[in-house]
């Protein structure tokens, strides 16, 4: 896999203000170095070229992992993370060619508006109790908004939007907040939105005398000889539940269907976030257990708990349980 590919873009100054801040942030990114990261930037102008650009660079097959627009609004008080791109133009003021549309749809035809498909949860999670961040149902109606909508319209058209992800921030003046304190954020922005995202789930597997299943992994996978709930990744279109289902049969030769998750937990490891959904499997017999994948397994009272080393991953929801106690096999 290689090295992930992000397109910044920003504006120069508009109207009658004495800068942008998004150009302003968009030379100090150009800066930093972000290590395994590809950053390009692009200034755009602030007019229907502008506006058009990327969505022009897309369609001509262009590809980025992600696209982070960045933009001016000099009534912010925080950074605004934009969640929709309107079809409508409602200008209040000319953008730099003279321009000023105060009404009609930016692409006749077209969605009334786009979600961001960049991936909520991580950001939410990055920013989790953060007041300098929020997110936005409001970006306007002049050239951002246009740039945004454009641009997720052109990844719609040409079917790349699992590979593409989009999203515009607002900026807001730095007399309200700085730059190093603004750049900071859009470097957090840019590493977490970078990383890799994946679903896995965990099966809560208990025996006869309520005891829970941790299996060891084998010594050619990575994180050789920790423990660990049996499961695996979430496929493209596979529910929680399904995706379980396959796992214990390819790891276990066990034939179930999970009931319901009963802990959630996300953990973010150096290379990749994950988001570990554990699932009640009730009751086996343990000589139905076949190892297929696991060299070792072992059966744990909840005060056995710490007697085998968990995956980073796990271990939060362990140590919830050892307090609180084991859920109940029954708990459906």
């Amino acid at each position: 896999m290689g090295s992930p590919s992000v397109l910044i873009t920003g504006y120069p100054k508009f109207s009658n203000f004495d800068y942008n801040v998004s150009e302003k942030i968009l030379s100090i990114i150009k800066e930093i170095d972000f290590s395994n990261i590809k950053i390009s930037t692009e200034l755009l102008s602030v007019d229907e070229d502008g506006s058009d650009l990327v969505a022009k660079r897309i369609n001509l097959g262009e590809t980025f992992d992600t696209i982070i627009h960045l933009g001016f609004s000099s009534k912010s008080k925080i950074i605004s993370l934009e969640k929709y791109a309107y079809n409508e133009y409602r200008m209040s003021q000319p953008d730099n060619s003279g321009r000023c549309i105060s009404n009609g749809e930016i692409i006749q035809g077209k969605l009334e508006r786009y979600h961001t498909n960049v991936n909520e949860i991580v950001i939410n999670e990055e920013f989790k109790g953060e007041s300098r961040v929020e997110w936005s149902v409001n970006p306007g109606r002049f050239v951002c908004n246009e740039t945004y909508f454009k641009t997720l319209n052109m990844i719609d058209d040409n079917q790349v939007n699992d590979k593409i992800k989009v999203i515009f921030v607002h900026l807001p003046p730095e007399d309200i907040m700085n730059l190093s304190e603004q750049t900071e954020i859009i470097e957090r922005l840019i590493r977490c939105i970078s990383k890799p995202y994946l679903e896995v789930v965990g099966g809560l597997i208990f025996d006869k005398n309520h005891r829970i299943l941790s299996c060891r992994r084998p010594k050619e996978k990575s994180w050789s000889s920790w423990w660990e709930f049996p499961g695996g990744k979430v496929e493209l279109g596979e529910t929680p539940y399904h995706a379980l289902s396959r796992e214990l049969k390819e790891e276990l030769s066990l034939n179930i269907l999970p009931s319901q998750i009963i802990a959630e937990q996300f953990f973010d490891y150096e290379d990749k976030y994950v988001k570990l959904m554990v699932l009640n499997c009730g009751i086996i017999e343990e000589d139905k257990i076949e190892l297929l994948e696991h060299d070792q397994i072992k059966w744990l009272h909840k005060h056995e708990l710490f007697e085998v080393n968990w995956l980073p991953a796990d271990l939060p929801i362990i140590e919830k349980w050892y307090v609180e106690g084991i859920p109940s096999p029954h708990q459906y």
